[in-house]
């Protein structure tokens, strides 16, 4: 249905959005991919939000999950301080500016050919495209909008042609064409759902972007939740965070303590059936299956 305004004239109901994603490889049986989505107009201020938690630990150097201290205390823990209280900001401000999504791609799923894909770029991307239009439904979904407009933003030192090897890594055509081309077969099967247009994709130093940096934050603390690969005390902590929302997650909207309804996802791909599903087998638990909060 076309929607008009009081003269009768069609109205298009437009978002733009940037979208910062990366990837991790925890062990060989998962692959996390997560995305950011951002408002445009909401860019600058998300950026500052991030800024003044630096300025707060006086920290200016980058920020990544696998680079950070054991401890919060002390002159080295200041760049643990800054992610915690970036995952603190989202959790109590930036859920309202942006969005973020995880998919968990289990390659030991008995529903996962990896046959399918010649080369691991061709599921990466793949797998990429996927998290981009379940982020889409899910997130955007509820604003009913006709079309979103997509600025995609890579982490660039994870995206490196190969010619050595004969192949080179098609990312930057792929993600354009297959978010359309998504969109426009979710519309002619009669599903409500935008007209994607993905402007551009870049590829950054995420040395030069906070917001590449925190969804590798998220990543890491989302991969340390699955697989509890880590001992450090400040990786567990941002860990168990991410575990209570997915925890609370699972209770009904009105029963939810975090707001993190539409605003968190963190879900799998494929289960025995070749579905999604939310139900993830997480590692980081303690002995009587309870989460253990600092």
């Amino acid at each position: 249905m076309i929607r008009q305004d009081l003269w009768g004239n069609p109205v298009v109901r437009e978002g733009k959005y940037f979208v910062f994603h990366d990837e991790s490889e925890p062990n060989t049986r998962w692959l996390l991919i997560g995305l950011l989505f951002v408002n445009a107009c909401y860019l600058n201020e998300v950026r500052d939000a991030l800024l003044r938690c630096r300025e707060v630990e006086n920290y200016k150097g980058e920020i990544h999950f696998s680079q950070l201290p054991k401890c919060f205390e002390g002159q080295y823990g200041a760049k643990a301080r800054v992610a915690k209280r970036w995952i603190e900001e989202f959790e109590s401000f930036l859920r309202t500016k942006l969005f973020c999504s995880i998919l968990a791609v289990d390659n030991k799923s008995k529903a996962y050919d990896q046959r399918v894909f010649a080369q691991d770029y061709h599921a990466y991307n793949r797998f990429t495209a996927m998290a981009l239009k379940a982020g889409i439904a899910w997130h955007l979904g509820p604003l009913n909008l006709d079309r979103v407009l997509i600025i995609f933003v890579s982490d660039a030192k994870n995206r490196k042609s190969r010619p050595e090897e004969g192949w080179v890594d098609n990312f930057e055509s792929y993600i354009p064409y297959r978010a359309e081309l998504d969109s426009f077969l979710a519309q002619a099967s009669g599903g409500n759902f935008p007209k994607v247009l993905v402007k551009r994709v870049e590829l950054k130093d995420s040395a030069t972007e906070d917001l590449l940096q925190f969804i590798d934050l998220f990543l890491g603390a989302a991969q340390m939740a699955l697989v509890a690969g880590a001992s450090r005390p400040v990786k567990r902590h941002l860990g168990e965070i991410i575990l209570r929302w997915t925890q609370d997650l699972q209770k009904s909207p009105g029963k939810q303590e975090y707001g993190m309804y539409r605003k968190f996802n963190l879900w799998a791909f494929p289960d025995a059936q070749g579905r999604p599903y939310t139900n993830i087998p997480f590692a980081l638990r303690g002995t009587n299956g309870q989460i253990h909060l600092f």
